[in-house]
C-alpha cells in the first residue's frame, strides 16, 4: 500500500474563527475562551515574578556533603578559628634560586606595600620552598569567611575584600621582571574564576535565545511563527523560577546550579513543546479547517504527544528525587519548568494561535513557502530512508543498534570524580599561581583533614595525640612530610589537623590516601583520647571521595526507578507493553552511546585543542545521574511524537510498515527543528570555561544529535517495522489511555 500526504495549500481555506468541535478538550475550551485564557495566564506570570524578586535561596557547599566528611564540615564550620581569609603572593624565580638576604628583603618591600592598603589586615612573613626558587608571603584580608567558606550576612567577604590588593600585586609584577609574581587564595580566586564563569554563564544566557530564534525561522519560514515558542519557552522559564524562588524559602534551599539548569532545560522542552503544536496547527490550516478547528485538533493530536512526553520528562527528572542530597533541589526546578511548559502548551499556547489566526505566518521568509510545499511527503529524505529501513527493518535495526554500542563501549572505562582546581583553566593567573604554590609547598594544596571535637579542657591533650596522627600519617607514605599545622578554635573545643596529600583532587589515588588516613591515622587519634569523650571525623578532600562514592551508588537506583516508572507510563498511554519495552531500550542505548562519547572525549587528550580544555583523566561524578534523568526524559519529545504520528496512520486504516513510513514524514521536520534547537543550546554550554559544564554541555548535544537522526530516523522505525500490529494493541485486560 502506498500512501500520500496531501499537499499543504499555500492559501489556506479561512474558515468560521470560531468553528470548532463541541469537545475538542483543554486545547478547545482554551481556544474558544481566549482572552479569559490569556488574562488568567498574565496573572499567573505576574504572581511568579514577584516570587521570584524575592530571590533564591541557595544551598551552602557544605550542604551537600554527605558521610563522615559531612559530620567534619559542620563541625568546623560551627565554630570560630579566629582567623582571617589568607591571600597567598607567590614569587618565583625565572633562574636560580633565592639566598637568605633576598628573601628577608623580599619580605620587607612587600610588608611596606601591601600595609595599609584597602582590605589588608595583616602581612605575614616570607616563607621560602624547599627547592629555593620560590618564595611565598602570606596576606590576612580584612574579611570574614567560615571554615565551610560561608561569609555572615552583613560582614565583607573576601572577594569583596580583594580588589585593592590584586592591583598592589600586579604592581609588584611589573617592578620585578626577573620574578614570577602572583596571587591565589579564597578572595583572588573568586574574583577572577568566580566572574569569569558568570560571565560565561550570561553569554551563553543571552546567545542561547537568538541562536533559538534563528533556528525557528527557519523552521516556520516566518518571524511571528518563529518567536511564539520562544515566547512560550521564555515565559515557562520566568514562571518555573518563580516557583523555585518560593520552594527554596518555604520548603528546601537549592542548589545554586538549579537557575542554569531551569534555564537549559526550560527553553529546550518550552520551545520543543510549542513547535509541535503550533506545526500541526499549521497542518490543519493549511487542510482547509477553521482556525479554532485547527487548533483543536492540534492540541488533541500534538498537545496530546506533549502531555506524555512531559509527564515522562517529569517521571525522569523525579529520578533526582530518589538521588536526594544535592539533587533533590535540582529536580524541583526541572520538574517544576517541565510542567509549566506543558501546562502553557495546553492552555496558553491555543488560545494565543486563535488571537494570532492566520497572522501567525506573517513576515514570512523568501523560499519557505517552497519548502513547506515539500514538508511531510514520503517523497522527502526522512521519508525515503523510512522506506528502505521499513523493507529491511531487521538489518537496520543491527546496523544502528550496533552503532550505538559501539559508541557507548567506552563508558565501561569511565571514571568519575569530583575535580578541584586543576580542572579550571590554566589561563587564569589565579590557577597558574595556585600549581605554582601546590608545587612549591604541597602542604598548601590537597588536603585531607582530622577534625576532632573534645572539651575544652583536653585541649592540649587533643594537640598531641594529632602530633602522633601527622607522624603516622606520614610514616603510610600517603601524607607530604613537613610541620603539622593544627588550627584551634577559639573556643578550645575543636582541633583541624590538615594532612597534606601530594595528589590533585581528581586524581584516584586520593581515595587511597582517604582509606589509608581513616584506617591507620584515625585509631592512632582516638586511642590517645580515650577517655576524653572527643569525637574523631575526617573531612577536607575526604569530601570528594565520600560525595563521588554516594553518586556512584546512588546511580543503579535513580535508573532502575526511571526505567519502570518509564515502562508504566509508556504502557498505559499508548497500551502496548510491547511498545513500552522498546522505548526503554532504545532511550538506554541513547543514554549509553552519550556516556561512552563524553568519556571517549574528555577522559583522553586528543580533544583538548578542539574543545578547549585540559583532560583531567575523570568525568565529573554528578553528571551521569544528571544527565540520565535529562537525556531520557528528553528524548522522550521526539519518541512520543514520532510515536504518536505513526499511530494517528495506522488508526487510519493504513498498514503497519507504510504507517511507520507516513509518521516518520510527517514528524521528521518538527523533530529535526526541534533537535537543532536543543543541539544549539546545548552547545553552547559545551563552549564554558568550566570543564563541568564543558562536558554536560558537549554530551547533551551529541545525545540529542544521535537520537534525533540516528535513533529516531533510523532505529525507532525499524523496531516499530518489526513489531507491527503489536506497537498497536496490547492484551485486552490493560489499562490505556490512547483512544
Amino acid at each position: 500500500m502506498t500512501t500520500t500526504t496531501p499537499a499543504p495549500s499555500s492559501t489556506p481555506t479561512r474558515g468560521p474563527r470560531d468553528a470548532a468541535p463541541p469537545h475538542g478538550g483543554i486545547a478547545g475550551w482554551c481556544a474558544r475562551h481566549r482572552w479569559r485564557t490569556l488574562f488568567a495566564a498574565l496573572l499567573v506570570l505576574a504572581g511568579t515574578v514577584v516570587l521570584l524578586s524575592g530571590g533564591l535561596v541557595t544551598t551552602k557547599p557544605d550542604d551537600q556533603l554527605v558521610g563522615d566528611s559531612a559530620t567534619a564540615a559542620k563541625i568546623a564550620g560551627a565554630v570560630d578559628f579566629g582567623d582571617r581569609p589568607t591571600e597567598n603572593v607567590v614569587l618565583t624565580t625565572r633562574s636560580g634560586s633565592f639566598t637568605a638576604d633576598e628573601v628577608a628583603a623580599l619580605g620587607r618591600e612587600l610588608s611596606a606595600v601591601y600595609t595599609g592598603v584597602e582590605g589588608v589586615a595583616a602581612v605575614g612573613d616570607p616563607a621560602l620552598a624547599p627547592d629555593g626558587r620560590t618564595v611565598v608571603v602570606p596576606v590576612a584580608l580584612d574579611a570574614v569567611q567560615r571554615a565551610d567558606g560561608s561569609t555572615p550576612d552583613g560582614a565583607t567577604t573576601p572577594q569583596d575584600a580583594v580588589g585593592p590588593m590584586l592591583a598592589v600585586t600586579d604592581r609588584v609584577a611589573a617592578d620585578h621582571p626577573a620574578l614570577e609574581v602572583g596571587q591565589v587564595g579564597p578572595g583572588s580566586i573568586d574574583a577572577e574564576v568566580g566572574e569569569a564563569l558568570e560571565s560565561d554563564f550570561r553569554r551563553a544566557e543571552y546567545i542561547s535565545l537568538p541562536v533559538t530564534l534563528g533556528v525557528l525561522l527557519v523552521a516556520f519560514g516566518a518571524v511571528v511563527a518563529a518567536g511564539v515558542p520562544v515566547l512560550l519557552g521564555v515565559g515557562a522559564v520566568v514562571a518555573a523560577l518563580g516557583l523555585t524562588a518560593w520552594a527554596s524559602r518555604g520548603i528546601t534551599p537549592v542548589d545554586q546550579n538549579t537557575q542554569s539548569l531551569v534555564l537549559l532545560i526550560g527553553l529546550a522542552v518550552g520551545v520543543d513543546y510549542a513547535l509541535f503544536v503550533i506545526r500541526r496547527s499549521r497542518e490543519e490550516r493549511a487542510a482547509g479547517a477553521g482556525v479554532v478547528e485547527a487548533v483543536t485538533t492540534a492540541g488533541r493530536t500534538a498537545g496530546r504527544a506533549v502531555v506524555i512526553s512531559g509527564l515522562t520528562v517529569v517521571v525522569a527528572m523525579s529520578g533526582m528525587l530518589v538521588a536526594g542530597g544535592m539533587f533533590t533541589s535540582l529536580a524541583i526546578g526541572t520538574m517544576l519548568v517541565v510542567a509549566v511548559a506543558v501546562l502553557a502548551s495546553a492552555t496558553v499556547l491555543p488560545a494565543l494561535l486563535v488571537v494570532l489566526g492566520d497572522k501567525v505566518e506573517a513576515l514570512r521568509l523568501p523560499f519557505s513557502a517552497r519548502r513547506a510545499a515539500r514538508r511531510g511527503s514520503v517523497d522527502s529524505l526522512w521519508g525515503r530512508l523510512a522506506g528502505a529501513v521499513t523493507r529491511r527493518p531487521l538489518v537496520w535495526t543491527l546496523a544502528a543498534g550496533g552503532v550505538l554500542v559501539a559508541l557507548a563501549l567506552p563508558a565501561l572505562g569511565m571514571r568519575t570524580a569530583l575535580p578541584g582546581a586543576e580542572s579550571l583553566p590554566k589561563s587564569f593567573d589565579s590557577v597558574a599561581t595556585y600549581d605554582r604554590l601546590t608545587a612549591a609547598f604541597p602542604q598548601d594544596g590537597t588536603t585531607v583533614d582530622v577534625v576532632v571535637r573534645a572539651p575544652a579542657s583536653a585541649s592540649e591533650q587533643v594537640d598531641a595525640a594529632l602530633q602522633k596522627g601527622f607522624r603516622a600519617g606520614v610514616a603510610t607514605g600517603e601524607v607530604a612530610a613537613g610541620e603539622p599545622q593544627v588550627k584551634t578554635s577559639t573556643d578550645g573545643t575543636v582541633h583541624v589537623l590538615p594532612l597534606p596529600v601530594p595528589v590533585d583532587m581528581s586524581d584516584p589515588r586520593l581515595g587511597t590516601a582517604v582509606d589509608t588516613v581513616r584506617a591507620d591515622v584515625v585509631p592512632v587519634v582516638e586511642q590517645a583520647l580515650a577517655g576524653t569523650g572527643a569525637e574523631v571525623h575526617v573531612g577536607g578532600s575526604a569530601a570528594v571521595t565520600d560525595l563521588t562514592d554516594w553518586l556512584d551508588e546512588r546511580l543503579p537506583w535513580v535508573v532502575g526507578f526511571v526505567l519502570v516508572l518509564t515502562l508504566v507510563v509508556m504502557t498505559v498511554s499508548f497500551g502496548s507493553p510491547w511498545l513500552a519495552a522498546a522505548t526503554v531500550v532504545l532511550n538506554a542505548l541513547s543514554v549509553g552511546a552519550a556516556y561512552g562519547v563524553i568519556t571517549l572525549v574528555f577522559q583522553n587528550t586528543w580533544a583538548e585543542g578542539l574543545l578547549a580544555f585540559t583532560s583531567i583523566g575523570s568525568i565529573a561524578a554528578w553528571l551521569p545521574l544528571l544527565m540520565f534523568v535529562v537525556l531520557f526524559g528528553l528524548s522522550m519529545d521526539y519518541h512520543v511524537f514520532v510515536v504518536s504520528r505513526v499511530r494517528e496512520a495506522w488508526a487510519a486504516g493504513v498498514g503497519p510498515r507504510d504507517a511507520v513510513r507516513l509518521g516518520v514524514a510527517r514528524s521528521a521536520g518538527v523533530v529535526t527543528s526541534a533537535a537543532a534547537v536543543m543541539v544549539a543550546v546545548f552547545a553552547i554550554f559545551g563552549t564554558l570555561s568550566s570543564l563541568e559544564m564543558k562536558q554536560l554541555g558537549i554530551g547533551l548535544a551529541t545525545a540529542v544529535l544521535l537520537d534525533a537522526t540516528l535513533v529516531r530516523g533510523v532505529l525507532l522505525p525499524a523496531v516499530l517495522a518489526l513489531l507491527g500490529r503489536r506497537a498497536h494493541t496490547g492484551p485486552k485486560w490493560l489499562p490505556a489511555i490512547h483512544h
